[in-house]
């Protein structure tokens, strides 16, 4: 039979004992403040649907990380607002029916 120790956790010291009256603002700058921000919003690149091609396999929907594929009466959609451009529905479709284009001013 083996007997294990176990190890002290290290000394960490309570941020209240560094900053004893609060944080400083300017600590962590970028989230300072609450930002609503989408994925959607610093897409390079947008998936379109041809719809012509659709034939609805649920492949896209199946391999998109977000869950921005939207079913349609006969087609699948992409929400644009959560989409990320990540072009994995594309290079997943199996019948080609999503294409990436350049996202232009959004």
């Amino acid at each position: 039979m083996t007997t294990t120790t176990k190890t002290p956790a290290p000394n960490l010291i309570p941020h209240k004992v560094v900053y004893p009256e609060k944080v400083p603002d300017n600590l962590c700058p970028v989230a300072s403040e609450c930002n609503a921000m989408l994925p959607g919003d610093w897409r390079a690149e947008r998936p379109v649907v041809d719809r012509d091609k659709c034939v609805k396999c649920a492949t896209c929907w199946i391999y998109c990380p977000v869950q921005c594929i939207v079913e349609k009466p006969a087609w699948f959609d992409i929400d644009l607002d959560i989409c990320k451009g990540c072009g994995i529905c594309a290079h997943e479709c199996p019948h080609r029916a999503i294409t990436m284009i350049e996202e232009v001013g959004r």
